[in-house]
């Protein structure tokens, strides 16, 4: 007795879903509208959002996906009216489509006859977007996606700044803004890590209760947890890669736990909050975090609130060097529901 260990059951691999962390079952017709060569479908449903920035962003951005391939189409139609949700859409549609071309890979992996295409597709989307601003100058959405073609575009410094004080003086808490802007910052861009936590905890403390774009400290945390791992797995140190994902997340539990607070706090007499466009985005981000700290009852919680909705970022940082991401996930999702 005792000299027999008992077989540990396999993983149950669960109903992940991919590439759809958001609630909008109307972006979701429209996306099969597009799909289905209805490219005017999407610009009603980017008309009804012009006063909700965080919807107009996220229907922009999965539309542009969508539209990836027609981005040149949708210029055409564009050019023959003054709708700026067709200027935005096109413009969006070249961003989207510039970035599918590079691939998520770092820049040395990419080879100089796809920069070359990439660079040219990303200059295509300037135009369009510098337009839907001047048709609409209240809007936010087309400056956010000038931060992500600038991005790629590598403008200097101020230029990028320019932009981003240009979407913050519309709308100053935009969640795939400060997303983006946290890159430009990231060491990987030409920032550094420093800069970029500073910026993290800045959103944090700025951001009012309720609002998720206090994820953006997690985020900040990942990549610099990213770019450790990548050092552990140069130098082949068993010991340091084994140790990074034990370690890392426990040492900033505690201020990333303040941070889900902050998003989860009720806003006194504001009565039941509505849901933010990217709460299951941010929902990935700390549980994530808090099951790479060990911390069982919020990794829990927010397991729960992503419901199997998983976003690349940050599961595939957490499955580097994996051939599975959704078993990765699966496996560690498993041990805290």
């Amino acid at each position: 007795m005792g000299i027999f260990r008992r077989k540990r059951p396999a993983a149950v691999a669960r109903e992940v879903v991919r590439d759809h962390t958001y609630d909008d079952a109307i972006l979701d017709i429209a996306a099969e509208e597009m799909d289905a060569g209805h490219l005017r479908a999407a610009t009603t449903v980017l008309a009804e959002c012009r006063e909700e920035p965080e919807i107009r962003a996220l229907r922009a951005e999965v539309l542009g996906e969508h539209a990836i391939g027609h981005a040149d189409e949708l210029l055409e139609l564009a050019k023959g009216n003054t709708d700026p949700d067709l200027w935005l859409l096109a413009g969006t549609a070249f961003v989207r489509e510039a970035w599918a071309i590079r691939g998520s890979g770092r820049a040395e992996t990419v080879g100089k006859d796809r920069f070359k295409v990439f660079f040219g597709t990303l200059r295509k989307a300037v135009g369009p977007l510098h337009e839907a601003a001047k048709l609409l100058p209240r809007d936010a959405v087309p400056w956010a996606q000038l931060q992500t073609a600038g991005l790629g575009l590598q403008v200097d410094r101020e230029q990028k700044d320019e932009v981003w004080r240009e979407v913050v003086a519309r709308c100053s808490t935009l969640y795939p803004a400060h997303w983006t802007r946290l890159q430009i910052l990231a060491a990987k861009w030409g920032g550094s890590a420093e800069e970029m936590m500073a910026f993290a905890h800045g959103s944090v403390d700025a951001a009012s209760p309720g609002d998720p774009v206090v994820a953006m400290l997690p985020l900040a945390h990942f990549e610099i947890f990213l770019e450790q791992f990548e050092d552990a797995v140069q130098s082949r140190s068993a010991l340091k890669i084994a140790g990074l994902k034990m370690r890392y997340f426990s040492r900033h539990r505690d201020e990333i736990a303040t941070a889900a607070d902050k998003w989860e706090s009720d806003r006194r007499g504001a009565g039941p909050r509505k849901p933010h466009p990217r709460a299951l985005q941010a929902h990935n981000l700390f549980a994530a975090a808090f099951a790479l700290a060990d911390d069982a009852p919020r990794a829990k919680r927010h397991l729960l609130g992503m419901r199997d909705h998983v976003h690349e970022v940050p599961w595939a940082y957490v499955a580097y060097l994996a051939d599975d991401l959704e078993k990765e996930y699966s496996e560690l999702a498993n041990k805290y529901l």
